[in-house]
């Protein structure tokens, strides 16, 4: 479409132990996390089919937080920063995600102990299929 911009995206990747951590952020925040166990691709090439009507750009600085958030993760410490996001899910899969950023670092809960944490004591199969479609998932694991 003529005059349309095409939505920004900022790439990054980072190499933790024997898995390739790639990272996507908008103006806005965190937008996908992806893991890989094989050589190092390009970034911009490892989400070009999760955002092809986008320009991806490699941009270390733009996933600082990002990045800060999935070393903590993977140090099993819990991290420091405010981290913005920019992520498209429905109001069921974000009272879910939310419901998970509230269970104490190092603990788990069931599928239907955070759907009663989401107000939908029966959800725990909507709470499975919210986790599988989690766009961050080492940000809510």
């Amino acid at each position: 479409m003529a005059g349309a911009s095409l939505q920004r995206i900022y790439c990054w990747g980072i190499k933790l132990d024997r898995l390739y951590v790639h990272m996507a952020s908008t103006e806005e925040g965190a937008l996908r996390v992806g893991i890989g166990l094989h050589s190092k691709p390009d970034t911009t090439t490892f989400f070009k089919d999760d955002f092809p009507d986008s320009e991806l750009q490699e941009n270390h600085v733009a996933n600082r937080s990002l990045q800060r958030a999935i070393e903590a993760a993977f140090s099993n410490k819990e991290t420091q920063d405010e981290l913005d996001l920019d992520i498209d899910c429905t109001p069921f899969q974000w009272s879910a995600m939310k419901a998970i950023a509230r269970i104490p670092f190092g603990e788990t809960r069931t599928y239907g102990q955070v759907a009663a944490m989401a107000g939908s004591p029966k959800g725990a199969r909507a709470v499975g299929q919210a986790m599988g479609r989690n766009p961050l998932p080492l940000i809510f694991p």
